[in-house]
């Protein structure tokens, strides 16, 4: 009996001690005052594809074998990246978890990135032109305080900054879009989940959120996850600054088929006064024009051109175009004023953030105190 007291002690112990360890990161959390939701408002429209230069098609997140094999990829850099090259990807993305991959530095299309996040919830970041690699996590739980520390912990680390599948195990909910603030992107398509919820949430309260389309692979040799969801960049040229440029500025549309294959292309969007008009290099088998809240607006069949002129209620519409095997999903186009897009910011709310911080500390002192007593205790 002694001998199983002892052995349960030290399972205590050291899971007592691993749960404190994973809370102290609440210690230094922040507490924020968020922007309430601002329809877009004015009258001028905002047209991401007033110039299309040339598409670049782009994946910015995949995984190849890394960590000896616990992060479930199953091929190598190299064997990821001839994949890809094979299906004409001009940017090929190695997002692994916590690590900046520059295996093929040298290559035209190379952006530094990787996959944020390590905690029970897959509330995951893509950091786009990232600078440096934040290990910050809140590994246990995040309120909408904690993801957005995390937004603002990450977006001066990296150029462009997106929130990673958020219906995958609803790591976010759609309301959190309502509040969150201080990224570029949502990962709009990816092969596990498609969360056009949260992006239709976020663009409905203002936010100038763009679409990123990803596979996602952990696998470059599977059918079902690679060559199935990708982002069309509207630059000049694959390099770095001008990807980073067109993804800020909502340049790209996103697009899901089979092995990377367009089926259709975006040939321009022009907009006058308040009408905007839609061609694609083919007839679609239907075009979805969706406005506030994911309504459908207007739909129409068999034709590559679309036309479609704001009321005076709708604050964004965004085109989703159906062809065959193939869907695009184009970035909105929104209400600005003659100023341009306004970007909302969230606050850290001093006094709530020190008061949070004092009373988290607070606890893990008594935590620390109790743990410390069960371990040291001995027996009379």
């Amino acid at each position: 009996m002694k001998i199983i007291r002892l052995i349960l002690k030290v399972i205590v112990s050291i899971l007592s001690i691993a749960l404190l360890v994973a809370l102290i990161p609440y210690c230094f959390s922040g507490m924020y005052d968020f922007p309430p939701p601002q329809p877009f408002s004015g009258e001028y429209l905002y047209n991401p594809y007033n110039s299309i230069p040339r598409l670049i098609k782009a994946n910015f997140h995949a995984h190849a074998t890394a960590y000896k094999g616990v992060t479930d990829g199953h091929t190598t850099e190299s064997e990821m990246y001839d994949v890809y090259k094979s299906m004409n990807y001009d940017v090929v993305g190695i997002s692994n978890y916590q690590t900046i991959d520059s295996t093929f530095k040298a290559d035209s299309g190379y952006i530094p990135l990787y996959e944020h996040g390590y905690n029970l919830w897959k509330r995951h970041h893509i950091a786009l032109g990232a600078n440096e690699i934040s290990w910050w996590d809140y590994i246990l739980f995040q309120s909408i305080h904690q993801k957005q520390d995390i937004l603002h912990r990450l977006l001066p680390t990296t150029d462009a900054l997106a929130i990673a599948h958020p219906k995958f195990r609803d790591s976010f909910d759609p309301d959190d879009f309502t509040q969150l603030t201080d990224y570029t992107c949502i990962e709009v398509l990816n092969h596990y989940r498609t969360s056009d919820e949260a992006w239709d949430s976020a663009l409905s309260a203002g936010r100038a959120a763009w679409i990123l389309a990803d596979d996602d692979s952990h696998n470059s040799k599977s059918d079902g996850e690679t060559g199935v969801c990708w982002t069309m960049i509207a630059s000049a040229s694959p390099d770095h600054d001008s990807i980073i440029s067109s993804i800020k500025a909502g340049r790209m549309y996103g697009v899901s088929g089979i092995r990377g294959k367009n089926l259709n292309l975006l040939n321009h969007v022009k907009t006058q006064g308040l009408s905007c008009y839609f061609t694609f290099e083919m007839p679609a088998d239907s075009i979805h024009i969706i406005g506030q809240h994911g309504k459908l607006l207007q739909r129409l069949f068999g034709s590559n051109k679309a036309v479609y002129t704001f009321s005076e209620h709708d604050t964004y519409i965004r085109a989703k175009v159906y062809t065959r095997e193939h869907t695009m999903w184009l970035n909105p186009i929104f209400r600005v004023s003659n100023s341009g897009i306004v970007h909302q910011h969230s606050s850290q709310n001093f006094l709530f953030t020190w008061l949070w911080r004092l009373g988290w500390c607070g606890g893990l002192i008594i935590f620390t105190l109790l743990i410390s007593k069960f371990i040291f205790k001995k027996k009379r």
